[in-house]
């Protein structure tokens, strides 16, 4: 099957043709790109659930504020799995070259892209946290559920963001580029960190929807 999506927006693209373009082994888009639909799909549950929010006095602006922050994840979400599925598609373009000084350098661009890419994944994935802990105490009881699938889906992001970076980074694992590229290192414990608070945050919805 002859791959579209690097000319259209996944925006544009119908999700039932989207994800048949998935299922090719080509890479374009590949597993980044999946999960960064699957933060686009979480910060428009977020949005469905804020919605039905009754906030008044000093939580009115707070829910303004997060359904503001959601609407705009959303779209940037779906802007990141573009940009990742363009980093997955020129690691496969390195990859598929023969074994030469010249293809070794340009799978290490490759790499260094994806880990970027990952990293910006999962940066974005963590701007939702606090919305979505202040949303599992001001969400109505009937929408606490929705609330903890959200929060799955954002957890699932979060792995998906740190495996993809520690992979690509592995690929660098040299002394000079881990000095060079230190921020991304430093996102890697962030997502480590961010993971164990979503851990936590789920136990706690967990517990409230069992009473």
């Amino acid at each position: 099957m002859a791959n579209s999506l690097a000319q259209r927006p996944i925006s544009d693209a119908r999700i039932g043709r989207w994800l048949e373009e998935l299922a090719e082994s080509d890479g374009n888009p590949g597993g980044g790109a999946a999960a960064a639909l699957m933060l686009a799909a979480a910060a428009a549950l977020m949005s469905m659930s804020g919605g039905y929010v009754s906030a008044s006095g000093t939580a009115q602006p707070e829910l303004t504020g997060l359904l503001a922050r959601a609407k705009q994840l959303r779209l940037d979400a779906l802007a990141m799995a573009d940009r990742d599925a363009r980093a997955s598609a020129e690691f496969g373009v390195a990859y598929a070259q023969p074994a030469s000084e010249q293809r070794d350098r340009r799978l290490a661009q490759a790499c260094l892209q994806a880990a970027k890419s990952s990293a910006a994944l999962g940066a974005l994935a963590m701007t939702a946290l606090d919305d979505l802990r202040w949303l599992s105490q001001h969400a109505k009881p009937q929408l606490v559920a929705d609330v903890a699938t959200t929060l799955g889906m954002l957890s699932a992001v979060l792995k998906a963001a740190s495996s993809n970076l520690r992979y690509d980074l592995s690929q660098l694992a040299s002394g000079p580029a881990q000095v060079k590229h230190a921020g991304l290192w430093d996102t890697a414990a962030s997502l480590d960190r961010a993971m164990q608070n979503a851990g936590e945050l789920a136990a706690r919805i967990d517990a409230r929807i069992k009473r």
